[in-house]
């Protein structure tokens, strides 16, 4: 499926930016003090906590007394598809009804302060690191600890600006893609830029500005990551060579640039391959050890929530609040272009995936939409079943606790894939 960005009217930049860096934080963070007397004897002493901090924030973030909807990155993942046509609203549930509407974009919004603070604790966080380590160096501690304070920044930029301006560009100039009555947004206003080397508030860089860092810093990432033979490491919870380089195609898309985009796209492309079992299609996403997981979390009992989790959201066999009352349901006119035979049409419940007729006590015939693999009716008629934190083998033998445990997928190979092929696609119509 086409990767969608969402965006929402674009702030004045205020003074919302404070370090995060506190002696007591519960995410693990040292203060810039505290990495500066030990970071030239030691960097794994010095950074590690801080990188670890990073981690746990992009699986939990929330702000202070902020409702079960704010869990990290997830949450912005499951919040931007209730802001497009992707997910759909059953019912004017409170705690997610204005993303849906697209209504949450002042300033002072709950969602709007949140992902505002997420993404610049992290890129604060990541300057603290870089402040302290020498760009010359050659050590390799020195360099992983650089890789990855580069990779969370430019992460987190990127982030920044699918939030905060319209993409760099509307549409695909000179195709029946189409365009805004808007093309090119590189000279709007989009985020202050905050680097290692400035100093107190800044204004508002270009979305061009932006962009150009995101690429300095992930290129610079990814290139160390080469060097370290850290590509693909061994595991998925990593910030590696792969998870830059996706995060790179994706730079690379939004400003057209092809040629790089295939470049990085291929890189994870050599090194992943794609889901192609049905067990592995219907499992339901919550497994960081299937075979095309790029990055995730490894979640536990000790680093999630219950009802504050994405499963908690997404999951309709769950007792969190997808299973309770707030369905998830997918839009009907996408589901509706799905064949028959198409593996996942099965991650609805519709009548073509789980309709059956059910034989009433007065001896007549209904036709009712089914829960998969339950002997339950669905809640509302496009249910999404494609998340299941407990995984599908689980509740085909009827064995529905442990939902919450659940794995965080942050990035798929296959996305991968079907930027390489639109890539490849645009090109070969820019050449009509």
């Amino acid at each position: 499926m086409k990767i969608m960005k969402y965006m929402i009217q674009a702030l004045i930049a205020g003074g919302l930016f404070t370090s995060c860096l506190e002696d007591a934080d519960v995410t693990a963070y040292l203060t810039e003090d505290q990495l500066g007397s030990v970071a030239q004897e030691d960097p794994d002493k010095t950074f590690s906590a801080a990188v670890a901090g990073m981690y746990s924030d992009m699986q939990s973030y929330v702000d202070t007394d902020m409702s079960h909807n704010y869990f990290g990155q997830k949450s912005f993942d499951y919040l931007t598809s209730l802001m497009g046509n992707d997910m759909i609203m059953t019912g004017r549930f409170a705690m997610s009804l204005y993303h849906y509407m697209i209504d949450y974009w002042q300033q002072n919004y709950t969602p709007t302060n949140n992902r505002w603070k997420e993404y610049y604790r992290v890129i604060s966080n990541a300057n603290n690191i870089l402040k302290l380590i020498d760009p010359e160096s050659k050590d390799p501690a020195n360099l992983k600890y650089r890789a990855i304070a580069m990779g969370f920044r430019g992460y987190a930029y990127l982030y920044l600006t699918y939030l905060y301006q319209y993409s760099y560009y509307t549409g695909v100039d000179g195709t029946k893609w189409g365009r805004g009555s808007k093309y090119d947004y590189s000279q709007s206003p989009c985020v202050p830029l905050i680097t290692e080397k400035t100093e107190g508030d800044q204004p508002r860089a270009t979305v061009a500005q932006i962009d150009e860092q995101i690429k300095k810093d992930l290129t610079t990432s990814f290139n160390l990551f080469k060097e370290l033979g850290m590509e693909h490491t061994s595991s998925p919870t990593d910030m590696d060579g792969c998870v830059v380089a996706m995060y790179l195609a994706r730079a690379y898309m939004i400003t057209h640039e092809w040629d790089e985009a295939i470049k990085y796209a291929q890189v994870v492309i050599d090194n992943f391959d794609i889901l192609k079992s049905e067990n592995d299609l219907l499992q339901g996403f919550s497994n960081i050890s299937l075979p095309d997981v790029v990055y995730g979390c490894d979640i536990t009992a000790d680093n999630t929530g219950i009802y504050r989790s994405y499963f908690s959201q997404m999951d309709a066999y769950s007792d969190g609040y997808a299973g309770i009352g707030v369905w998830r349901a997918a839009f009907k006119p996408l589901v509706d272009r799905i064949a028959d035979n198409d593996i996942r049409l099965k991650w609805f419940c519709c009548d073509r995936s789980t309709g059956t007729d059910v034989k009433g006590e007065d001896g007549s015939i209904k036709r009712v939409t089914m829960l998969r693999d339950t002997k339950s009716s669905a809640a509302v008629e496009y249910q999404a079943v494609k998340f299941i934190g407990t995984g599908r083998e689980n509740i085909k033998a009827g064995v529905f606790a442990g939902w919450e445990l659940g794995d965080y997928i942050y990035l798929r190979s296959e996305e991968a894939y079907l930027m390489k092929i639109e890539a490849l696609l645009i090109k070969d119509q820019m050449m009509l």
